[in-house]
C-alpha cells in the first residue's frame, strides 16, 4: 500500500470541491463603454477658457469597473485665434477637483488624443476638457462644435 502525503493546501481544495485543471484560463472581463458629445461654451476674452464636463449617469455603469482606454476627440474654435490648448483631466466620483491631468495639448485643427492616464480609475467619474483661446475675436462661440470622449472599460 502506497500512501501519499498532501499539503494542507490540497487537502483544503479537496474538502471544498475546488479542481485546477492545467492550462485553464481564469475568465475574461465583461466590457463597455460610454460615449458622450457636448457643444463648446462661449470663450469671452483673449487668454479666457471653457470647461465642458463629460460623464454618464452612475446608476448606468458597474460598481467594480475599471477604464481600460480613454478617446477625446476635440474641435477647435473657429474664432480665428492664434493658438488653442487643451487640458484634459479625471474627477473622481462626486468629486469636483481634478484628479489627474494630460496636461496642455497644443491644438490646431481637429484632433484624436488617446488618454492612457486614466486607465485603472472608476468609469463613473469625469473627463473634463479645457479649450483656452489667446488671439481672433470675441466673443469665441462654438459655432455647433463638438468635443467627443469615449470611455472604455471592463468590470
Amino acid at each position: 500500500m502506497r500512501i501519499r502525503r498532501l499539503s494542507a493546501a490540497a487537502i483544503l481544495a479537496v474538502a471544498l470541491g475546488v479542481t485546477t485543471l492545467a492550462g485553464a484560463t481564469p475568465a475574461s472581463a465583461a466590457t463597455g463603454s460610454w460615449t458622450v458629445n457636448r457643444t463648446h461654451y462661449t470663450i469671452y476674452f483673449d487668454g479666457g477658457y471653457a470647461t465642458t464636463l463629460f460623464s454618464k449617469q452612475t446608476s448606468t455603469l458597474p460598481n467594480n469597473g475599471q477604464i481600460t482606454s480613454t478617446t477625446v476627440q476635440v474641435t477647435p474654435y473657429p474664432n480665428g485665434r492664434t493658438s488653442e490648448t487643451v487640458n484634459i483631466c479625471y474627477q473622481q466620483l462626486y468629486s469636483t477637483t481634478d484628479y489627474r491631468c494630460t496636461g496642455l495639448l497644443s491644438i490646431t485643427g481637429g484632433t484624436t488624443i488617446s488618454v492612457p492616464d486614466f486607465n485603472g480609475l472608476d468609469p463613473k467619474g469625469t473627463v473634463t476638457v479645457r479649450h483656452t483661446l489667446y488671439g481672433g475675436t470675441y466673443p469665441a462661440t462654438a459655432l455647433g462644435a463638438q468635443d467627443t470622449v469615449t470611455v472604455n472599460y471592463q468590470y
